[in-house]
């Protein structure tokens, strides 16, 4: 056994650390912050785990804050970045543990939702007693007025050769007011991306004889900052006759795009982009303006949102454009690979609402067109603000919101409260529904 010599002259002998410690007490010490370095790792891990999973509750905010710090021109920049790293990370993560390809996973909840409905209109359909002089008929055959046609569904376009069930195919399973026999709406979705099996657009389907469109101007958007302000709410009046609501579009400063709605213009409109009317008589327009839609005296509300993605029932190629069509800043976002949301009309002029995941503009915009849209424009994008919600009725006279696909982000009663951004909603309105 060797020893060395201290200052002082006292030979020290074993085999201990350089430091003059036992070997034990090096190990325990090695030992302790070892587990000091593994724990700190391990909760680094489950607060970054934790944050991931909670990013869609305060994505809204850090990209108003980053606005506010780096510029609306950076930030957009980092949401490219982002938006790239969260799209290779999905398809990462579908080659090696798949996933679901159709959005509507909350069938069963929607569809009893939709039963309970039905129910309570057939309790109070069988509540009224009728008259015996209007049903004996030893005084005369009742008058039945014919029905109206019947909402029309439009034919849709495979895609892709491998159809997930049900894509591609009309339904009124779930839905509000609605049934087989009596189709108010229907829904179906599309799959526009064979690189992304999951990518999937949710399109409703709204008969425009029997539900009337309203534009509702945000508090703070898209006019605030021109000192413009909206309700933001639906009024209280309005929502027992509640079908859908859904979020608007970009906000004010983001592409100046232009809105005219509850007897304000929160922007000024501008030519050449796409526009969606609605007209006093509940009649709903789109096109381009000041090509294809104008002004007239009879116009209630219009919105604007960068460039049609559908027109006269072709995939518009400008869907592939960037800079001022689809924004303010010279990043592209037509190419971001996120959350998206749109409206459309038919050939018929029946209304469409459509939004999905891990789409760009060019995916969106086909998805449309084979669900059979003639005209589409994008509204918002991002998980954040994309949002569709549909209301049923309750026993207790009040309405049940749920979301239209179940992947969609935030709660589903958002419009009950008001909001800074701008949206759209849909009532029951049969003014217009005559044989």
């Amino acid at each position: 056994m060797r020893g060395r010599i201290q200052p002082g002259g006292i030979l020290v002998r074993g085999r201990g650390n350089r430091d003059g410690r036992a070997p034990e007490a090096g190990m325990r010490l090695h030992l302790t912050r070892r587990r000091v370095v593994l724990g700190v790792l391990a909760a680094v891990v489950l607060t970054l785990g934790f944050a991931y999973t909670q990013r869609h509750a305060y994505s809204d905010n850090a990209a108003e804050l980053s606005r506010s710090l780096i510029g609306d021109e950076n930030t957009a920049r980092l949401e490219g970045w982002y938006f790239a790293v969260q799209d290779r990370a999905d398809r990462w993560k579908y080659s090696v543990f798949g996933g679901s390809t159709t959005p509507f996973e909350d069938e069963a909840t929607l569809a009893a939702l939709a039963r309970s409905e039905r129910d309570i209109a057939a309790e109070v359909a069988a509540a009224v007693v009728p008259d015996p002089l209007e049903t004996a008929t030893h005084y005369f055959i009742p008058y039945v007025p014919p029905k109206p046609e019947p909402l029309e569904l439009p034919a849709t376009v495979a895609l892709r050769d491998d159809l997930a069930a049900g894509e591609g195919v009309w339904t009124t399973e779930g839905l509000p007011r609605t049934s087989p026999d009596d189709v108010l709406m229907a829904k179906t979705f599309i799959r526009p991306d064979k690189a992304r099996p999951y990518a999937s657009v949710g399109v409703l389907l709204l008969d425009r004889r029997r539900a009337r469109l309203h534009l509702m101007g945000g508090t703070e958007h898209p006019g605030g900052d021109r000192g413009v302000k909206g309700p933001g709410v639906i009024p209280v009046a309005e929502r027992p006759l509640l079908l859908a609501a859904w979020n608007g579009g970009f906000q004010g400063p983001h592409g100046g795009y232009g809105m005219i709605a509850n007897g304000k213009t929160y922007r000024p409109l501008r030519n050449g982009f796409a526009s969606v009317a609605v007209l006093a008589d509940g009649t709903v327009q789109m096109g381009e303006w000041g090509k294809s839609l104008f002004w007239r005296d009879d116009m209630v509300a219009v919105r604007q949102n960068a460039v049609l993605l559908v027109d006269n029932c072709q995939v518009s190629p400008r869907t592939k454009e960037g800079n001022n069509t689809w924004g303010y800043v010279e990043v592209n976002s037509a190419e971001f690979i996120t959350w998206r949301s749109a409206i459309g009309l038919t050939n018929t002029g029946d209304l469409m609402v459509a939004a999905g995941n891990s789409l760009s503009a060019e995916t969106l915009a086909k998805a449309l067109w084979a669900a059979g849209a003639c005209w589409a424009m994008q509204l918002d994008i991002n998980v954040s603000y994309v949002l569709t919600s549909l209301y049923f009725a309750q026993p207790d006279g009040t309405m049940k919101p749920a979301k239209f696909i179940s992947g969609m982000s935030g709660n589903a009663d958002r419009f009950f409260s008001t909001q800074t951004r701008d949206f759209m909603y849909l009532t029951l309105d049969e003014t217009r529904f005559v044989p």
